[in-house]
């Protein structure tokens, strides 16, 4: 059999993944204050003194412990990286990053996003990339607008019927 298709120690070395890349033009990516206190939360939770579970197999733990140390890792390196973005904004009418936006499709039905940076961005909690096709369609729009989005599926449009600066009441 090919040794592409078995399981072999690497010697004992661990393989780290390098963090995402940054930007074509060298910037740094944005964050909002709440995406980098929840990484920073994790950070901590995952370096913490007894975070590791005791009763656990010792090769289950030994696995889960340098999962934990190379996501701890890469949250190091995110948090280096990343440049927080105030979401107060003296223009309240037009979308940028940290905006809340309301949406309506072609059929009516609404749907609610905060733009994020892509470091904390999560579709099903309703955070999307600032580096999606939606987001940087949306950039810069005020409600009313609409906006065309290519998708492999196709083309979607949609219309801008909000945008706050303010966390939706819950």
């Amino acid at each position: 059999m090919s040794k592409a298709f078995t399981k072999e120690d690497a010697g004992g070395e661990e393989v780290l993944l390098p963090s995402r890349p940054r930007s074509p033009t060298g910037e740094k990516r944005y964050i909002t204050p709440e995406g980098y206190r929840a990484l920073q939360e994790e950070l901590t939770a995952l370096t913490a003194p007894g975070s590791q579970e005791k009763n656990t197999p010792a090769l289950e733990g030994e696995g889960r412990a340098r999962e934990r140390t190379r996501r701890a890792r890469q949250l190091a390196a995110i948090l280096e990286e990343v440049q927080v973005v105030s979401s107060e904004h003296p223009d309240e009418e037009h979308v940028y990053f940290g905006a809340w936006v309301t949406l309506e499709d072609e059929e009516g039905e609404e749907a609610s996003y905060r733009i994020v940076g892509p470091d904390e961005a999560d579709v099903k909690a309703g955070r999307l990339s600032v580096e999606s096709p939606l987001a940087r369609a949306l950039l810069g729009k005020e409600p009313g607008d609409s906006i065309r989005v290519e998708r492999p599926r196709g083309a979607i449009e949609y219309t801008l019927t909000g945008v706050s600066y303010q966390p939706p009441a819950s």
